[in-house]
């Protein structure tokens, strides 16, 4: 089925410094009428040209297994961009065999045996799809970096107009990108989040529903919940997403920035980038229709594992506490500080949490916890102040308020 959207809506580079500056998810969302009725007056309309982003690092079977899916869409992706590490030559060799079939001349001899074992019912798909398979490498460790990179590619594909995220242990449901681009026809829309399906032992995990997903409070506490929306019907404005299944307006790349100060696995990075896509005027749409299945893989290396809590809670301490003293207004700044330090949360103790964990188990493991929440949330503080220096230094300290979610 075609997705049609006007030329405007898509390439348009004044559409982003236009935007309102004050422009709420609720106000933009409803303004989805007004929009589409000052932009159907005739102009010229064309499908959208979709790249599929794809970072990857030493999982080659899983990284197969999402190239069959990205490629089994119902909406073809104009282009596919896969980051690998510049020494992971397993994942190189599957890129490789990929681009040696789109070009019609069948799997390379690089590749392990077991990669070459693939049906010809999906070399034959491949070879006359047209698709641009991209392979661009990427030096430092970790999913932060690797986003980066590739955004930095996409970024100055002019010819592209959506980008499409997922990872590489994921498989996308073959509408995933027929219903996600639809949103985009919307000129207000900036993002659109879609819903993770987790997978264990090769079985869907079922954990209960949360009422509210991807909401921010005013007072900086959010609740993500993509992978447990079961109960959220049809599109929703929401504050944030999940870097495994997202869609973003390519024009929005070139004023955004991917903020590597975050530390640890990168928690909480998608955040940042939500929140300054929401300063620029635009809303982000959760769609739990646009369905991608993630099947988690082990991390390669002990330093990228999710497995160590006490490493866990620090980043989430540590990169929290920085996003929310870089976003929020200062009444909210400190309405924040006295939530997080004294309140405090289940991932991330505060005094009263702290208390509640020593009365309920006194031989437990909360001394550790507790140093690792709050030794986290002071290098919060840290690395917001040496941001806040640079960002004056350069004129680009955040000055308008943050739009929230009561």
């Amino acid at each position: 089925m075609a997705v049609e959207f006007a030329e405007s809506h898509l390439t348009a580079r004044t559409e982003v410094s236009q935007a309102p500056s004050s422009f709420g998810t609720a106000r933009s969302c409803d303004a989805i009428g007004e929009r589409r009725a000052e932009s159907s007056d005739g102009r010229a309309r064309r499908a959208p040209r979709v790249a599929v982003l794809i970072p990857t690092y030493r999982r080659p079977a899983y990284l197969e297994r999402c190239l069959r899916a990205a490629l089994r869409q119902t909406y073809r992706p104009h282009s596919i961009v896969v980051v690998v590490r510049e020494e992971d030559e397993e994942s190189k060799a599957v890129v490789h065999r990929f681009q040696a079939e789109a070009h019609g001349r069948g799997a390379t001899d690089a590749a392990s045996p077991n990669l070459r074992a693939h049906s010809s019912e999906h070399s034959q798909r491949l070879r006359g799809s047209g698709v641009e398979i991209q392979m661009v490498s990427v030096a430092r460790p970790g999913p932060v970096w690797a986003f980066k990179r590739g955004i930095e590619v996409l970024r100055a594909r002019t010819d592209i107009d959506l980008v499409f995220v997922t990872d590489d242990d994921a498989a996308a449901e073959p509408e995933w990108i027929e219903r996600g681009s639809r949103h985009f026809s919307d000129p207000t829309v900036g993002i659109v989040a879609g819903r993770l399906i987790p997978y264990r032992d090769g079985r869907p995990v079922i954990s209960p529903p949360v009422k509210r997903v991807g909401q921010l409070t005013w007072y900086g506490r959010y609740a993500g919940g993509f992978d447990r929306s079961g109960d959220t019907r049809g599109p929703a404005p929401v504050a944030g997403f999940q870097g495994g299944n997202v869609a973003i307006r390519r024009a929005l790349l070139e004023h955004i920035e991917v903020d590597t100060r975050v530390v640890g696995y990168g928690i909480q990075f998608e955040l940042d980038l939500a929140l300054q896509v929401r300063r620029l005027g635009y809303c982000i749409l959760f769609d739990p229709e646009c369905r991608v299945h993630h099947f988690e893989a082990p991390r390669p290396v002990p330093e990228e594992a999710r497995e160590d809590l006490a490493r866990l809670i620090y980043a989430y301490s540590h990169n929290h506490t920085y996003l929310m003293l870089k976003h929020l207004p200062l009444l909210q700044k400190l309405a924040f500080l006295l939530y997080f330090f004294v309140r405090g949360e289940r991932r991330s103790l505060g005094l009263a949490t702290l208390f509640w964990a020593i009365v309920r188990s006194p031989r437990s493991s909360w001394r550790k916890e507790a140093r690792a929440a709050f030794v986290g949330k002071w290098h919060g503080i840290r690395t917001y102040w040496r941001w806040r220096k640079i960002a004056r230094n350069r004129g680009r300290c955040c000055g308008r308020p943050l739009i929230t979610d009561s």
